[in-house]
């Protein structure tokens, strides 16, 4: 692979005071110290040094002048800033982190066999967590034993550092990562990652807006208040905005929601401005300068708001302790760098990068090898939440008393099969590359140095794509599901027994955001003609209604009349309303987490039965007519909702509540018993019945076989991936879509 930045003309220059410049824009000084730079010297047992040699133009360079043998051994001890032997460094050849390496004991003193095939540049690296990696290229055999200094990685976090940006690849200069790490850098920018902050979704229930509705009139129309509120990523700026129903600054900051300005208004009064901010930058935003942790997600800005979750952020993180709440300051444990190359406050930084590579000598890097990085344990840092209740004044349901788990990806990993088969999640969200020689995308098997890198194995070579579920092609959450119809006939009707797994995901399906669910629905036909439901399981409100009732208390029929305030309101022709049963009983379910060992009853999904449906042809005042009579008894759910035919991937999401099949998701509820709220609002769950690894959900559904026989009957199934709740998108106007992710039909003879 030719070095993309060799088509900016390679120019080396090498001088033992001024160190080496190239066109790329990398300098650094030649005794290795750090700085923008890569190449580095050694100190021999005589106290010599010697520096790397100058590359041909072209960038093929790193071939010794003088004559390496194909294996020499380099001995030497290792030790840190101030002289002090290090005890447990691992000592290798770069490029070869994948075999085994030396361990120093308390001697500091190591020996290894360095290889050399002819091309690049043999390197040997001394690397421990907690410092900075530090490497040695040769030309010729060392003269004697050498000394590698590893530089620690001290606490505590530097404030006052300017996170740099991430680029989009092939970029001017060195500020910008995709400026060597292209590939990883366009790829980032293509992820869920950068848009964390800007995500206007995460915005709107921020701060208690809609960002759909673009004008005052749009606004008025669905009940909200045209007003004045801070612009995204522009803080101190205000411009009108729709402000409707909840969001985490009102709802949490109670004195300013009673205020004639808004919460985010850059106008409000100091003594009323908001002091609780529901940790949501802590994972949205945590790469703003300045204080990490407890931020208002509305001070992101330039690369904290533009960039999201970017790579100077990711690679500053030390470490991650689970004990702690997710985020930025917290779980995650960020380490921006303080030590100066001269020793002085006002020196120039030492750089640290902190990452899963043994073997990143690179000083204008600074790399530290962190091995958290290659495992769900990194992840975990916010994709794993137990949260107390959050708004003002109150407590979270008896049965969650320590903690709701809001999020639980992580958790739900560890007790799945992947984690057992040592599948973390960079596996399937950060695949590995097969394109890519090394990371820089420059380190090839003739360049290889500590300047261009190192080539790598693929696994090495992670994408930094952090796929999502419908990201990819095909998506990733379309391999997730397995699923198996049986139909059979007992008395007279025709039964499917559906069973979903989850077969390629090592955490529940859906996960991550709680308000997520999948929507399976269940049809029947024989002879080109839809049967029609009779018993078993349908969709409850987590399919979406946009109305619901009960027959007695809401509602009264009388033929084709369905007197219904509350849903005359709002439907129109072609709405559908759909009856259905309490039959007492509960689905038994194999719950996740809590839910796992409750009864049927405690787990919270009832057996809901069909008991006909009909068409809206037309309203008027507190009526709806029907197209046909419904039978419905007092007690009897009633459900308005949307036609359900020619389910279209990628469709608007419709409102399906009462037809024949399941739902499966995790139902937040909050203080007022509203089911599928953000979690911010949530002090129980009603129910989890999200689909786990290895361990298959069954439903039953039944149809009238009237009219009938002597033919095949056919069950068709479609499970859709519903992202956003009916019942949180339509209030304020946002878009909603379903996404067909499993399809599967089975045909059975009828008598």
């Amino acid at each position: 692979m030719r070095p993309r930045c060799a088509s900016r003309t390679l120019v080396f220059a090498v001088s033992a005071t001024l160190g080496w410049v190239s066109a790329c824009g990398i300098r650094g000084p030649s005794d290795g110290s750090g700085g923008a730079g890569g190449a580095s010297s050694f100190s021999s047992a005589g106290g010599a040094t010697s520096s790397t040699a100058a590359a041909p133009e072209g960038g093929q360079g790193g071939v010794a002048t003088a004559p390496l043998p194909p294996t020499f051994e380099v001995t030497g001890v290792v030790v840190d800033q101030d002289g002090a032997l290090v005890d447990g460094a691992l000592v290798l050849q770069a490029g070869r982190s994948a075999e085994p390496t030396f361990s120093t004991g308390k001697d500091g003193v190591f020996a290894i066999t360095m290889l050399y095939a002819g091309v690049g540049t043999p390197t040997v690296v001394a690397s421990k967590v907690g410092y900075r990696t530090h490497g040695v290229e040769f030309l010729t055999p060392p003269l004697g034993p050498l000394t590698l200094t590893l530089r620690r990685a001290a606490p505590p976090d530097n404030v006052s550092y300017a996170y740099g940006e991430p680029g989009h690849g092939d970029d001017p200069s060195t500020k910008y990562c995709g400026h060597c790490h292209m590939n990883f850098a366009h790829d980032f920018q293509e992820s869920k990652h950068a848009a964390a902050a800007e995500d206007p979704f995460v915005q709107d229930l921020y701060a208690g807006v809609s960002h759909a509705l673009l004008t005052e009139a749009a606004c008025g129309a669905k009940g909200g208040d045209w007003r004045s509120g801070t612009v995204p990523g522009s803080p101190g700026t205000s411009a009108a905005r729709c402000y409707i129903a909840r969001g985490v600054l009102p709802d949490l900051n109670p004195a300013c929601a009673k205020g004639p300005l808004a919460c985010d208004d850059p106008a409000l009064s100091p003594s009323l401005a908001p002091t609780s901010f529901g940790a949501c930058a802590d994972c949205h935003a945590p790469g703003m300068s300045g204080k990490a942790g407890d931020r208002d997600l509305l001070e992101a800005e330039g690369v904290g708001y533009v960039d999201g979750v970017h790579c100077d952020f990711c690679h500053k993180v030390a470490d991650v302790d689970l004990a702690l709440q997710p985020g930025a300051g917290k779980r995650l444990k960020v380490q921006r760098p303080s030590e100066t190359h001269d020793g002085t406050p006002v020196g120039k930084l030492r750089a640290v990068m902190f990452g899963p590579l043994l073997d990143v000598p690179n000083p204008f890097m600074g790399g530290s090898y962190q091995p958290l990085f290659s495992t769900a344990t990194f992840c975990a840092g916010c994709h794993e939440q137990t949260q107390p209740a959050l708004l003002p004044g109150q407590s979270l349901a008896p049965r969650f008393a320590s903690g709701l788990p809001t999020h639980s990806t992580y958790s739900e990993w560890i007790a799945g099969p992947y984690d057992d088969a040592g599948v973390p999640c960079q596996h399937c969200h950060m695949p590995k590359s097969l394109a890519l020689d090394s990371a820089t995308e420059l380190g090839t098997a003739e360049t290889a140095s500590i300047t261009f890198g190192f080539p790598r194995p693929s696994t090495q070579l992670r994408r930094h794509i952090f796929r999502g579920p419908l990201e990819g092609s095909p998506r990733l959450i379309d391999g997730a599901l397995v699923t198996v119809i049986k139909p059979t006939i007992e008395e007279g009707e025709l039964v499917a027994t559906i069973t979903i797994g989850n077969g390629g995901c090592g955490h529940a399906v859906p996960t991550g955001e709680p308000m997520r669910a999948l929507v399976l629905v269940v049809e029947a036909s024989c002879n080109g003609a839809a049967l029609t439901p009779s018993g078993g399981s349908t969709i409850d409100d987590v399919g979406g209604v946009r109305a619901r009732g009960v027959v007695g208390v809401d509602a009264s029929l009388a033929a084709k009349t369905l007197t219904w305030p509350a849903a005359a309101k709002v439907g129109k022709a072609g709405n559908v309303v759909r009856v259905v049963r309490a039959t007492g009983a509960f689905h038994d379910y194999v719950g996740v987490g809590a839910f796992a060992s409750l009864t049927a009853a405690e787990k919270g999904v009832p057996i809901l039965e069909p008991k006909g449906s009909a068409l809206v042809t037309g309203t008027s005042g507190d009526t709806l007519s029907l197209a046909a009579p419904l039978a419905a008894a007092a007690g009897d759910i009633l459900y308005l909702g949307d036609e359900s035919s020619n389910l279209v991937d990628g469709g608007p999401a419709r409102a399906l509540a009462g037809l024949s099949g399941y739902t499966f998701a995790r139902v937040l509820v909050d203080a007022d018993g509203v089911r599928q709220v953000p979690h911010y609002r949530a002090v129980d769950i009603a129910s989890d019945n999200r689909i786990q690894p290895g361990k298959p959900q069954t439903t039953s559904h039944r149809f009238a076989l009237a009219g009938c026989s002597g033919t095949n009957a056919t069950v068709a199934l479609e499970v859709l991936y519903r992202p956003i709740p009916l019942a949180l998108a339509e209030p304020r106007g946002w878009p909603a879509f379903d996404f067909v992710i499993a399809t599967d039909q089975e045909q059975l003879a009828v008598p």
